[in-house]
């Protein structure tokens, strides 16, 4: 433990006791104040559930370096303050691993976070959330590069799909809503609002041949009063739609 965690510099002497068992069941050996009042400098705490810390203390916590191994492998190693996670860390919990900032036990700051199977997040946490600026990689190919709020897709951002279709756009809490534009690989485009997830409110959707149609839509589907474009006759037609069809020309 001496070749890997480094002395604490603070003037404080200390000295090494004899391993000392709590009331807890709990087990300490490394360096005290050298009245033996607090745990400071470098040391190992075995716990009764087996797990243990070993790494740098002061003032009777973990304070600086240190590595907390729990008793099913689960492990923080890291920077302590006050005995909490403070500064940069690793986490591995439950096979997700994150790297990166923490302030009083939580994700607060930059960082990255790696789940089993293989899906990526990296950016902005705060209060142990993402929260900000942040890339999200999906394990299938899907990826967001964006705001985040409270965990949520929540802002402006950019969605590719694997099968390289893309939305650039407003979202609410993981879903498209507010103004975007969707495009897709064939070449057709719709740019306009979204509510839900689904084409709601007024939005121009363009094919690939030329046609046009711009208007509203509800639930995803042409409703309402709309324009059509139709590039064979060079010509516009207004009419309404409804649920997807059109139900009337008004010339």
């Amino acid at each position: 433990m001496k070749e890997k965690y480094n002395p604490i510099n603070d003037g404080i002497e200390v000295k090494t006791f004899p391993p000392l068992i709590f009331e807890d069941n709990s087990c300490y050996y490394g360096e005290w104040t050298t009245n033996k009042k607090f745990r400071h400098g470098r040391g190992i705490q075995l716990y009764e559930d087996n797990s243990k810390y070993s790494g740098q203390w002061a003032n009777d916590r973990p304070n600086g370096f240190g590595k907390l191994v729990q008793n099913n492998g689960d492990y923080y190693e890291g920077n302590w303050a006050n005995g909490k996670f403070n500064g940069h860390g690793k986490l591995v919990q439950k096979g997700l691993t994150y790297e990166g900032d923490f302030i009083e036990n939580k994700q607060e700051g930059e960082g990255k976070e790696i789940w089993p199977d293989g899906t990526i997040y990296e950016g902005h946490y705060e209060n142990g959330l993402k929260s900000g600026k942040g890339k999200f990689i999906w394990n299938e190919g899907n990826t967001y590069i964006g705001d985040f709020a409270n965990n949520y897709i929540n802002g402006k951002g950019i969605y590719i799909f694997a099968d390289k279709r893309k939305y650039e756009g407003d979202w609410k809490n993981n879903n498209m809503d507010g103004k975007g534009k969707f495009e897709w690989p064939d070449g057709r485009f719709y740019e306009g609002e979204y509510k839900m997830d689904k084409k709601d409110g007024y939005g121009i959707y363009t094919w690939k041949d030329g046609r046009i149609y711009k208007g509203y839509w509800k639930n995803g589907k042409q409703h309402g009063d709309g324009e059509f474009f139709n590039p064979k006759m060079s010509a516009w037609k207004k009419g309404k739609w409804e649920d997807g069809k059109r139900i009337l020309w008004y010339n």
